[in-house]
């Protein structure tokens, strides 16, 4: 009885009734005849969504640091403040033109002027991009922080989801982890402060806890030669 129960399963099955093989295109049947291809596809598009989610704000930085007025060219205009570090140290990666029009100083703390003893400025601010946030720059330092916030939240979670997928499963915990990202996802539009872009890459990062969920529940489902 036991062995046509298991040949009623889309896929090959072991004494388990763990999968001993990954038909990546077998998805018809129902729950009952194919939960090892389901439960394949379900994992791969949630963990997709999930990696989504927790890296859509980490290429967008710039324009969120911008957004946030932290730019080191917002913070210390270069009409002001011409001898910023990260002024004289910038070269436009697009051009490959300096803001020292002939050079910086050896300590990089002025540009040099111009050797032929002309009136033109040793400054070049038209080569700035919109946002300088180059390394030493408060807006670095910021969009730093928020990446190892978003790290440390999920080291966290995947510790926690070792009790929590005994207990609830791994389609309960794979669903809270998506509600709970997507929450933080969308209150990212909301973003207008060092602090609530740092908390909210923090809560994102739960997340990406996601793979601990899939290799559980793939581990469930599939036999160890495959998995």
């Amino acid at each position: 009885a036991a062995r046509a129960a298991m040949t009623d399963f889309k896929c090959s099955v072991d004494e388990n009734n763990k999968s001993t093989e990954l038909p990546l295109l077998r998805v018809g049947g129902t729950v009952q005849q194919n939960p090892h291809m389901r439960a394949f596809w379900a994992s791969t598009i949630s963990f997709f969504l999930a990696f989504l989610g927790w890296f859509a704000l980490a290429p967008l930085g710039l324009d969120v640091a911008q957004s946030m007025g932290i730019c080191e060219n917002q913070l210390y205009p270069p009409e002001a403040h011409p001898k910023r570090k990260a002024y004289v140290k910038f070269t436009n990666l697009k051009t490959g033109e300096g803001y020292c029009r002939f050079g910086a100083e050896a300590d990089a703390t002025d540009c040099k002027p111009d050797p032929a003893g002309s009136n033109t400025s040793k400054y070049d601010a038209s080569v700035l991009v919109a946002c300088v946030c180059t390394g030493g720059t408060h807006c670095k330092t910021t969009l730093g922080d928020a990446g190892v916030a978003s790290v440390a939240s999920t080291i966290f979670v995947r510790v926690a989801l070792g009790t929590l997928l005994e207990r609830l499963g791994p389609v309960n915990v794979q669903a809270a982890l998506l509600s709970f990202g997507a929450i933080w996802v969308a209150a990212a539009a909301g973003i207008s402060a060092e602090w609530n872009y740092i908390l909210i890459r923090f809560f994102i990062g739960a997340a990406g806890a996601s793979f601990v969920t899939n290799q559980f529940w793939c581990s469930l489902m599939f036999a160890p030669s495959i998995v």
